[in-house]
């Protein structure tokens, strides 16, 4: 089979190792991916439309094909959602006698390629996962420790475009050398596949994941409680800017949880107690720092839309998600701003002591600013236009991004006058467009 096309596209970072990006032609991976994942969406009540919960990382074949018509159902197509993701979840206990990879026979009797034959028909990039050791995470399944050539032969074989690579029962393995084996075996099946390292960045994989790989995981697994959310947003701001990310090389904070309550399965054990505002701060930070936007939630909900009570009753499963989630998930203004080829968002250095300021240059001349405050306490925030390299009598015309409202212009600086008061684990989105200096 032909070798894929690889290429190295450089940013305009200085640093060697952060100015270099895998450019492999993997679809919908220029910009930072943006879809769905399984991990707490799914359970077997799917497939009969019973009135069943999903279960931690459960799919199987029917929960998946009503999983893909409702992506479009519920609008993630529409807003420009393009991946579909299995976790941890599709593969059998045991090796084919051939020692290949093969899906859970039970759940998924036809295989895989049928499924993932349908996604593609529908315009849909297909994801599985997988694991650098002996064992995968959660399932106790075969890992591809040894088998890289094989398992990604499999993969590829049954067209699969993206790979996750877990960190599991990988005792004395390095991740730099053992995750570019696996970058090589995939790169010679001659299929565009998207890698996505998950070692939750403990050997800083943004300094050298760019020469092998599309995107990695930066910290631990999120879960959809506040410490979890603010964890990974800890994490990723330590991250230089140099390596903060750019097309074909996206630092993943891992998988949005927006608007996960009873309605989804529970995470690491966590069940979801975000509020909206904790939310909107989620899915804020994670769009400005540019990391890949993938959502874990029911699609197929068995029970009562309303969500605040989020009872489980007989009724049929149906497309749908909550009006929090519609708000947040499909707001078009902030994804776009997730959705450029720029460089990722910077924490920036006059940040007050209590908020935090991020921007991103934006391809249109516009930039991206997201006020953040991380405390328990209302905080104020305020920031001068120098700080993003524009004069000290520069005007920019404000757009609460979340509110999509106009808010007027500034000069020199945001707001016009004194602070912003931002609610404890609040952030304000906002677009800043230049205007003519006053």
């Amino acid at each position: 089979m032909a070798e894929a096309k690889v290429s190295l596209v450089s940013s305009r970072a200085p640093a060697a190792a952060a100015a270099l990006a895998y450019d492999n032609a993997a679809p919908h991976s220029r910009l930072p991916p943006l879809g769905w994942s399984s991990w707490v969406a799914l359970g077997a009540g799917a497939a009969t439309r019973a009135a069943s919960p999903p279960s931690f990382d459960y799919c199987d074949e029917p929960s998946a094909l009503l999983s893909i018509d409702a992506f479009f159902a519920v609008g993630l197509f529409a807003a420009g959602y393009r991946h579909f993701h299995l976790d941890d979840c599709w593969a059998d206990a045991e090796r084919t006698a051939e020692g290949e990879l093969q899906p859970d026979r039970t759940r998924f009797p036809r295989g895989l390629r049928a499924l993932v034959d349908y996604a593609h028909a529908r315009g849909l990039s297909f994801g599985l996962y997988t694991c650098a050791g002996s064992l995968t995470c959660v399932g106790g399944r075969p890992g591809s420790k040894g088998r890289w050539e094989q398992d990604a032969a499999t993969l590829a074989g049954w067209g699969v475009d993206v790979v996750k690579m877990d960190w599991c029962h990988t005792e004395g393995m390095a991740p730099e050398e053992t995750y570019a084996k696996m970058s090589a075996a995939l790169n010679a099946t001659g299929r565009h596949i998207h890698f996505n390292l998950c070692e939750w960045g403990r050997a800083s994989p943004w300094e050298w994941g760019g020469a092998i790989a599309q995107s990695w995981r930066v910290a631990a697994d999120h879960t959809p409680i506040w410490q979890s959310t603010r964890r990974a947003i800890e994490a990723r701001s330590a991250i230089p800017p140099a390596a903060g990310g750019r097309p074909y090389a996206w630092n993943d904070m891992d998988m949005l949880q927006t608007g996960n309550y009873r309605q989804a399965a529970h995470a690491n054990g966590q069940e979801g107690n975000m509020t909206a505002t904790e939310y909107r701060t989620e899915f804020s930070l994670w769009a400005v720092l540019a990391s890949p936007l993938i959502v874990t939630t029911p699609l197929l909900n068995c029970s009562s839309n309303d969500q605040i009570a989020h009872a489980f009753t007989p009724a049929a499963c149906r497309p749908s998600i909550t009006p929090l989630q519609r708000e947040i998930l499909l707001n078009t203004e902030v994804l776009a701003v997730n959705q450029d080829v720029t460089p990722a968002g910077r924490l920036l250095s006059n940040a007050t002591a209590a908020a935090l300021i991020y921007a991103r240059n934006l391809s249109d001349g516009s930039v991206a600013l997201a006020l953040y405050n991380p405390t328990d306490a209302p905080a104020a925030a305020s920031v001068a236009f120098s700080s993003l390299g524009w004069s000290g009598r520069a005007a920019a015309a404000a757009r609460d991004l979340w509110r999509r409202e106009d808010l007027g212009v500034g000069v020199g600086r945001w707001p016009p006058e004194g602070a912003v008061r931002l609610a404890p684990h609040a952030t304000l989105l906002l677009r800043l467009t230049s205007r003519p200096e006053a």
